[in-house]
């Protein structure tokens, strides 16, 4: 199995092996992010299919002792900077089919051999340049950590609370609908599993735990007033005390969560320094606050990509 070289660290001392230079010069160079710049993803591709492949030749990386070792067929891409796998573009243009090649490619970062960052329509992808790998990241800006899903919870558990009580709901619709295929067939074993406990976790943070706990439960589920026409008597009473195990679920992880919050900041409201009385859980502001008053005005809602849009 390929070793992944992850770090700038390691490659500005490999230099400095083959080359006697100074190694925090060295670190900078190779770890400095480039100038952004824009390019057609079917321009990537273009190159990939008609630049002369070659094989990559991993050296003793780990000790000057370790014998070369085969790595994947590459490209000298002027695009990205450097050689690119070819694998790792064919693994993103899977990853963006739902484009039909007519997105533009960002570049956020880039480290020579080790990975490039880039951005497509709101998603970010890490194009690993020494084996045949992609990964989605985080949607968050510069964020190195990989989303809680790539399709329903695009965002790191860093990142997801800091997104709008508006996208979290559209998230927790979504979340709760694919649960609800999941248990097709067994609607009393339905829950929102840990997905849904970060994203009531997130509501909480921006005082939006009541819209996105209906969301999931409403979109779990079928309407309760429906469940004596589409089931069976014992059965449908199966699965009205399912809603109701999952509301009293979600609802303790909210006052967990909200409990957290508040003890964070020693019961004290961030703003004004009055003492925070009130159960935090389900109120319409973030629990470190006394009133929405103190609260700071909630943003604006971002344009964003819809979650399914890039995947279909």
């Amino acid at each position: 199995m390929p070793r992944r070289q992850s770090t700038a660290a390691k490659h500005a001392r490999e230099a400095q092996r083959r080359t006697g230079g100074k190694y925090t010069t060295l670190l900078r160079e190779v770890a400095t992010p480039q100038t952004p710049k824009t390019f057609p993803f079917r321009s990537l591709l273009a190159e990939c299919s008609t630049l002369p492949a070659f094989e990559l030749v991993h050296e003793g990386d780990y000790h000057p002792d370790d014998e070369p070792w085969p790595g994947p067929q590459v490209f000298e891409s002027t695009l990205i900077g450097g050689p690119v796998p070819c694998g790792t573009v064919l693994a993103l243009a899977g990853a963006l089919s739902g484009l039909e090649m007519r997105g533009n490619l960002q570049m956020e970062l880039y480290t020579h051999l080790s990975s490039a960052t880039v951005v497509c329509e709101g998603r970010r992808f890490e194009l690993i340049l020494n084996q045949d790998l992609l990964y989605e990241l985080c949607r968050s800006p510069m964020c190195s950590r990989h989303p809680i899903n790539d399709v329903f919870l695009p965002f790191c558990t860093s990142h997801l609370p800091e997104q709008d009580p508006e996208e979290l709901t559209d998230m927790a619709r979504d979340w709760g609908l694919t649960r609800r295929e999941v248990h097709t067939g067994q609607a009393e074993a339905t829950h929102a599993a840990l997905e849904g406990d970060l994203l009531i976790k997130a509501a909480v943070a921006q005082g939006a735990a009541t819209e996105v706990m209906a969301a999931i439960i409403d979109y779990c589920f079928i309407d309760p007033d429906l469940l004596d026409e589409c089931f069976p008597q014992e059965e449908a009473l199966a699965v009205r005390h399912a809603i109701e195990r999952e509301q009293l679920r979600l609802t303790t992880v909210a006052i967990q969560e909200a409990t957290r919050i508040r003890n964070s900041v020693d019961n004290s409201c961030e703003a004004c320094s009055k003492h925070l009385w009130d159960s935090p859980a389900m109120r319409p502001v973030p629990p470190q606050f006394c009133s929405a008053s103190c609260a700071p005005p909630r943003t604006p809602r971002r344009q964003r990509l819809s979650v399914w849009a890039a995947k279909q």
